[in-house]
């Protein structure tokens, strides 16, 4: 039976579970050694994201969350994948544009300082944070804890996403006239196979793919899910808004008002984008907005409640993954600080 759901605050984290999980982050992130080792697969996420204050207190932006939660995937290829987010960095770009060898030199420049700084400042802000949920799975997962914990977590996500924005816009002063062109043309393209694929879907068919998605989620951490578990994840899907129509009509409005700045091409226009991006969760319809939050929040629960109703056998496996991972991030971490004392 599924727990009493409890009355709470909506938080600004409801944004960012709701989107992760409505609009799912690129594959290639989910197999990332597949595309080290030559296995090429399209990307699906959008360059550019809001920075703005109302924007960061309503919701973390799918860039930061792609680079984000490379690094706490769970996987034991947690250092060999992170020592190679360059790479992968580099693939994305190239989905959506052609630089030519300076560009390319200057992008690997600002891209190797920006991993830099992540490495020796947010790292060991992340095994502060396991080291935090293994307090929470010990005193039973309790409410106020786990949404703090998620508050932190979309914190982290917005100290990653301003450097990176601006190492977009430094490499997209870079770009000539046709270079625009192409990356506009590049995120239509995209936009349209988005409309074509995911619209086409039932409302039954988008459920499924929630319910889906959820199980894989979890199923990564804990192992299998139980008959029950299941059944709270149905439940739980069964509750939810179907976003993705609003989503995709936000931003295909967004992409046209971002392609008239990028081909018009003013002295100012890096700040033109920070204004539409500072701009954007205003301008959100309510439904959309209403949606996302209500969306959060049966998240954000039923995800406490299948942490709850763990197994002895699922808490061993989660709390193995998660110290793993937190060794991982340690050792990533050190290794940045070995760098920075070897080049003071």
């Amino acid at each position: 039976m599924m727990p009493a759901r409890q009355n709470y605050r909506r938080g600004p984290v409801h944004t960012a579970l709701s989107r992760t999980l409505n609009h799912p982050l690129p594959s290639y992130f989910y197999e990332s050694s597949k595309r080290i080792a030559g296995h090429r697969s399209p990307a699906s996420a959008v360059p550019f994201k809001p920075r703005s204050q109302i924007a960061r207190r309503r919701g973390v932006r799918l860039v930061a969350w792609c680079l984000l939660l490379l690094t706490l995937t769970g996987c034991s290829a947690t250092q060999f994948i992170y020592n190679r987010v360059d790479i992968l960095v580099r693939w994305y770009l190239d989905d959506y544009v052609s630089l030519d060898r300076d560009q390319r030199a200057q992008f690997d420049e600002r891209l190797d300082a920006f991993l830099e700084w992540h490495r020796r400042e947010e790292l060991p802000e992340y095994v502060v944070l396991l080291d935090d949920a293994l307090t929470i799975l010990d005193d039973g997962v309790p409410l106020g804890a786990t949404r703090d914990m998620a508050d932190r977590i979309e914190l982290a996500a917005i100290r990653f996403q301003d450097p990176f924005l601006e190492l977009l816009l430094s490499t997209g002063e870079d770009l000539r006239p046709e270079q625009r062109a192409e990356f506009i043309a590049n995120m239509m393209a995209k936009q349209e196979e988005f409309e074509a694929d995911r619209l086409a879907r039932s409302d039954d068919e988008y459920r499924e793919d929630l319910e889906k998605r959820f199980d894989k989620q979890l199923s990564r951490y804990m192992g299998p899910l139980t008959t029950a578990q299941t059944k709270l994840i149905e439940a739980g899907v069964g509750d939810m808004t179907r976003l993705d129509r609003f989503w995709l009509e936000d931003r295909r409005v967004w992409i046209e008002a971002l392609s008239t700045i990028l081909l018009t091409a003013e002295s100012n226009w890096p700040d033109q984008v920070r204004a539409l991006i500072a701009g954007r969760e205003d301008a959100l319809l309510p439904a959309y907005r209403e949606g996302i939050d209500h969306n959060g929040e049966v998240i954000l629960q039923l995800s406490r409640d299948v942490l709850v109703s763990r197994t002895e056998k699922q808490d061993r496996k989660l709390r193995g993954k998660l110290l793993a991972l937190r060794d991982d991030l340690a050792a990533l971490a050190s290794q940045g600080a070995s760098t920075l004392n070897d080049n003071p």
